[in-house]
């Protein structure tokens, strides 16, 4: 489904096609962290010419998705926050989205 998966830790380090150990790890950093300056981190995904996809996990317990048209986002076409968002959730909500299960994030 996906051509290319990022994962951004809350310092702005970047993992391709992450593995399930560096997702964990990048949720228990930010979590752990309480950092003001920082405050989230996220996955994209996407595809050349199709959608792309993004959800920013915030320590403060939410996330946000988005679908854009493209990978410039130009055009934003889904918009969602989640809230009671614990480092087992968030794994989950990527877990989903990196899997394609948007379904299972939006509803």
């Amino acid at each position: 489904m996906h051509e290319w998966i990022n994962l951004t830790n809350h310092l702005g380090k970047n993992f391709s096609n992450p593995k399930d150990i560096q997702l964990t790890d990048a949720l228990h950093q930010l979590f752990d962290a309480n950092d003001n300056e920082h405050p989230d981190a996220w996955i994209e995904c996407g595809t050349e010419d199709g959608p792309l996809y993004s959800l920013s996990v915030y320590a403060g317990g939410y996330a946000i998705y988005s679908k854009f048209n493209n990978a410039d986002m130009d055009v934003e076409l889904e918009n969602k926050k989640i809230n009671n968002v614990t480092v087992q959730v968030a794994f989950d909500l990527w877990k989903n989205l990196i899997d394609g299960n948007i379904k299972k994030i939006v509803l």
